[in-house]
């Protein structure tokens, strides 16, 4: 069985669901009851009810019958990752990884990046960021749990795995974590700032900072 010829073209193109629709019916009349057709018209009708793992079921059922086209493959991973948050529970995150690793031959950090670039599009930032943080892309995980979620703890915990010292003493700072903004604030080469964040958190002892070294740093 194959897939009919202008399907993949119908599909491609930047149009609402129900034209793609339209189109698709237009094509059944050059050959009624076409089954892979029809199934397509199925998979559409379930977008417009944001029902994407049902959709994506359509496109696997069509690529077992057509040899597994890697365009429609490609298709039903990031119709996957596209409307994950509709139905989370059934893992179509992780289903999406699999297809871009193993049937498209993906490394996989570039895969979770992709899915990361599809649910950044759809405003999903907390899958997003973790799939970032996944293709080990810490620093923008990080900036968007700074800026999307503000959660600044988070955001400081990737930044620290970025190696961006001052944003994650900052974002510690705002955390109230202020032994660890110390930390992160002497890794940026700031020791004032450091000191001020020790003595906030009663820390200065474990850093073997006594009255006179505070003295000659706030001094500098």
């Amino acid at each position: 069985m194959r897939i009919p010829n202008g399907v993949q073209e119908i599909l491609k193109r930047k149009m609402y669901h129900e034209q793609k629709i339209f189109h698709l019916k237009q094509l059944l009349e050059t050959q009624p009851d076409n089954p892979i057709i029809l199934a397509f018209i199925s998979a559409e009708e379930a977008l417009i009810k944001k029902k994407g793992i049902r959709a994506a079921k359509i496109y696997e059922d069509v690529a077992a019958k057509t040899d597994d086209p890697k365009w429609l493959i490609d298709r039903q991973a990031r119709t996957l990752a596209k409307y994950a948050y509709f139905d989370i529970g059934s893992g179509p995150i992780e289903k999406a990884h699999a297809l871009f690793t193993q049937k498209l031959d993906l490394e996989p950090e570039k895969a979770w990046k992709k899915i990361a670039d599809i649910l950044k599009q759809m405003k999903g930032w907390g899958y997003a960021a973790q799939c970032y943080a996944n293709a080990d892309l810490p620093g923008t995980a990080a900036r968007m749990f700074e800026k999307q979620l503000k959660q600044p703890q988070k955001a400081a915990w990737y930044y620290e795995k970025a190696e961006e010292w001052l944003p994650a003493a900052r974002m510690y700072k705002k955390s109230r974590l202020h032994d660890k903004a110390g930390q992160c604030y002497a890794k940026a080469k700031m020791l004032k700032m450091a000191v001020q964040q020790w003595k906030k958190a009663g820390t200065l002892e474990k850093y073997n900072i006594g009255e006179q070294t505070m003295s000659n740093i706030m001094r500098k």
